[in-house]
């Protein structure tokens, strides 16, 4: 170590900015070290009680994915975009995470319709269930559930409740489904809510008076 001060002195170093730097080293080594060591006990507690596991579906901060591999020090969530997230076990272990896997294979999906005032809200009811009874992508276990949930200014606002299973894309499902909808809707002249605009014309006063010039 004396050699090596002894180098940088002989280079025009100053021994100051020796020790300034080598501390700075340090400190970010002892960062990075405590950073490494977190993400390694956080994968030997995933591997013990095992939160999540490989191919689980879950949901992570807004983004949802299917696990694909859980390492030492990190583990690799393949998103629905394609891509794959390599995420540090330390953060997946501390966050918020839903597993879908662990809660029956199954996820609870909603559908939310506006409709306009004075259809017959039992038959809007009628036909929403029986749309989901015939749809083969949707799960008859946990039944379905059509609430009303308010009332605004333009229209009576439904809310379609229903289970698919984990392995089905929500948002194919729900595509198809609101075909049918609309399909039923249109055929017994149920009409769905359109935002209304409001056009205000100002009138002003046709007499013009002009300055006449100095």
């Amino acid at each position: 170590m004396i050699g090596f001060f002894l180098a940088f002195s002989a280079l025009g170093i100053p021994v100051q900015q020796i020790g300034i730097i080598l501390g700075a080293l340090g400190v970010g080594i002892g960062f990075g070290l405590q950073t490494l060591v977190n993400n390694l006990v956080s994968g030997l507690i995933i591997a013990f009680e095992k939160p999540v596991n490989v191919d689980d579906v879950i949901e992570i901060g807004g983004r949802s994915g299917k696990v694909k591999s859980i390492g030492f020090r990190s583990s690799v969530i393949a998103t629905a975009e394609g891509a794959d997230l390599i995420m540090p076990n330390g953060d997946l272990l501390n966050a918020h995470v839903m597993n879908w896997s662990q809660g029956g294979a199954k996820k609870r999906l909603c559908i939310r319709l506006e409709v306009k005032y004075g259809v017959d809200l039992e038959r809007v009811t009628q036909l929403l269930k029986k749309i989901m009874d015939e749809d083969e992508q949707t799960l008859s276990s946990g039944g379905t559930a059509v609430q009303f949930a308010q009332v605004t200014s333009q229209a009576v606002v439904v809310e379609l409740y229903f289970w698919v299973r984990i392995s089905k894309d929500g948002g194919s499902v729900k595509s198809g489904l609101l075909t049918k909808i609309y399909n039923a809707f249109a055929d017994e002249g149920i009409d769905m809510a359109l935002p209304i605009q409001q056009v205000i014309l100002n009138q002003t006063n046709s007499e013009t008076k002009v300055k006449p010039n100095h």
